[in-house]
């Protein structure tokens, strides 16, 4: 980072400001890890789970902890860190153990397919409930051989295990979680599709397929468990049902409800959503919840929906008014992809699904995996990423779930795990020209063409952006996010002027001609924007109370990035936009 600061040969023009802007191909995109952190696609844990021990009683106290699908032949391994943002450290190498390991006689021990744990502290027992789905049987063979996969239960009294299979209310071991015959016999009285193999010979198997547990507590305490049933054996359909627990080893099973149904809105089978098609699959719940003008609870299902090997693998939500619905998966236009490819538009993403969400600090964040051949798409490789989530209305006034991504741009580190935060919207916003001016500090950056909701800042003529904080903050950088639509962003950010306070004294220190890495954002094969990139200045902190950002619409652009209509003629820019800025200060 920057340590001084120099002068203009023209002093009236202000005090030149040092700065980096963090554009570093010949370091291989290096950034300051101080500020920023960037989803490089380091854990490949598919399926992640973040958990933050709270338990004041463990020595992992503070950290969090990252599960997932890491060792589907034999157990599950688990990482932490301090920083739900920043590097993961391995702990099943440090302890030389994993956190779940099957022994013989368990119910998966022979066949693996031990897929996409969670982990939820129980502070009336002070145990870790690990939940996970393993294949009790095998059948078929060569490429058609797959399993009949059941929802196991374990726990241990550290994160990091090593968890034991649960033996209570009749679990142990060799026995998962639903009885396979009971889960039959209910589909058959309620109407629901059984899985069936039929072997040579004849004999005919009764199957009950489940996997993608979620433990949930209801803010008044009651648990819950959500999970995916794949519709038929061997089959990819599948849907999200939730039943009610009695403890965590105990289901309530007369409170079973399917939740969603695949390739519709609703469970009852209403109106078709505008983003499933093809592969026809409900999995990886999630649940979240909100408070509502009146007192009392909104409910928010998160599930994955296209298949996980797919680039349009995505995370949708549905709303409803009680922990077991009913649901309605939302449209897009609504807010109905929390995260996904755009309708497979985006060339640097893929396969953004199955997630979990995690509160760091004032901040939430959205933990989810994504294919690691991210620009080819379509793969079972997948890393972890993160990004952040903020609650918004959507055109019909809803309370919907907002994602700033999914990134691969430098983005602000946890504010719980950095010294500073994005104190931009304590500012005073005013523009000297254009429109949407509030749009420049509501914490969403504009990502998805369906949506109209997340608007962005943008002037038809040169115009200076004013952030005023009313007194003298600390700050240390500041991000300016480009517009999602090529057609309206500008080619970099011409001047920016901060007035500080340095060693007693006042004055205006100025960056010129601020650049925005064209290279990285824009996408290769077309003419569009990669969104959530941002021009960046980093400097040594310093004392601020304003700061003005000039604008422009350029006259033309440069030949690499230039605007041209259908015929190949160049033409000008109408408008130029900015998704929102960022002031990491104190």
């Amino acid at each position: 980072m920057a340590s001084t600061l120099a002068l203009f040969a023209g002093c009236a023009q202000g005090t030149q400001l040092d700065y980096d802007d963090q554009i570093h191909p010949e370091l291989g995109n290096a950034y300051v890890r101080e500020l920023f952190y960037r989803n490089d696609l380091k854990i490949s844990a598919p399926d992640p789970c973040v958990i933050r021990i709270t338990d004041e009683q463990s020595s992992e106290y503070g950290y969090y902890y990252l599960y997932g699908t890491t060792d589907p032949d034999t157990g599950f391994r688990a990482y932490r860190s301090k920083d739900v943002t920043g590097d993961w450290e391995d702990v099943t190498s440090r302890n030389n153990f994993l956190a779940f390991r099957p022994e013989a006689g368990h119910y998966a021990y022979e066949h693996g397919n031990f897929w996409a744990p969670e982990v939820i502290w129980d502070e009336e027992s002070g145990l870790y409930y690990l939940f996970y789905s393993g294949a009790a049987e095998e059948y078929g063979s060569g490429t058609n051989k797959t399993g009949h996969r059941m929802i196991g239960v374990a726990v241990a009294e550290e994160p990091y295990g090593p968890f034991r299979p649960a033996t209570t209310h009749g679990l142990n071991a060799a026995r998962p979680l639903f009885d396979n015959d009971t889960m039959v016999e209910w589909c058959k009285q309620n109407g629901e599709q059984v899985g069936r193999y039929t072997e040579v010979g004849g004999t005919t198997h009764e199957l009950f397929n489940c996997i993608d547990p979620h433990p949930y507590v209801a803010p008044d305490g009651t648990k819950y468990l959500y999970f995916c049933h794949e519709h038929a054996f061997g089959n990819t359909s599948s849907d999200v049902w939730g039943v009610k627990m009695n403890d965590w080893t105990s289901p309530d099973l007369s409170t079973l409800t399917v939740l969603t149904r695949a390739g519709y809105d609703t469970a009852s089978r209403d109106n078709v959503p505008d983003y499933e098609r093809g592969n026809l699959t409900n999995e990886a719940p999630w649940v979240w919840q909100r408070r509502t003008e009146d007192g009392g609870w909104r409910y928010y299902l998160m599930l994955s929906v296209n298949g996980y090997q797919d680039k349009s693998y995505s995370v949708v939500q549905a709303v409803g008014d009680s922990p077991l619905g009913p649901f309605r998966k939302l449209q897009a236009s609504e807010g109905g992809i929390l995260l996904g490819t755009d309708n497979q538009r985006f060339d640097h993403v893929s396969g953004t699904g199955h997630c979990s969400f995690i509160e760091a600090g004032n901040e939430l964040f959205i933990v989810y995996h994504e294919h690691k051949a991210r620009e080819t798409g379509g793969s079972g490789e997948r890393d972890v990423a993160v990004d952040r989530l903020v609650w918004t209305k959507n055109g019909a006034g809803l309370d919907v779930l907002y994602c700033n991504g999914p990134t691969w741009s430098l983005q602000p580190r946890a504010a719980d795990a950095s010294e500073y935060a994005n104190i931009a919207p304590q500012a005073e916003v005013k523009a000297s020209a254009g429109s949407y001016p509030e749009a420049l500090t509501d914490g969403m950056f504009s990502v998805y063409s369906d949506i109209s909701y997340v608007r962005e800042y943008e002037t038809e003529r040169d115009a200076t952006i004013t952030l005023s904080f009313g007194d003298y903050r600390e700050i240390a950088a500041v991000m300016i996010y480009n517009s999602k639509l090529f057609e309206h962003s500008f080619v970099e950010i011409p001047r920016i002027e901060l007035d500080y306070s340095y060693e007693g004294k006042t004055g205006t220190a100025v960056i010129e001609h601020l650049a925005f890495d064209w290279n990285f954002y824009k996408m290769d094969a077309i003419a569009a924007m990669r969104p959530g990139g941002s021009a960046v200045a980093v400097f040594s902190p310093l004392m601020i109370k304003e700061i003005r950002i000039k604008v422009e619409v350029p006259d033309e652009r440069p030949e690499d990035i230039a605007l041209m209509d259908e015929e190949g003629y160049y033409i000008a820019q109408e408008k130029t936009a900015v998704a929102e800025i960022v002031v990491l200060g104190k």
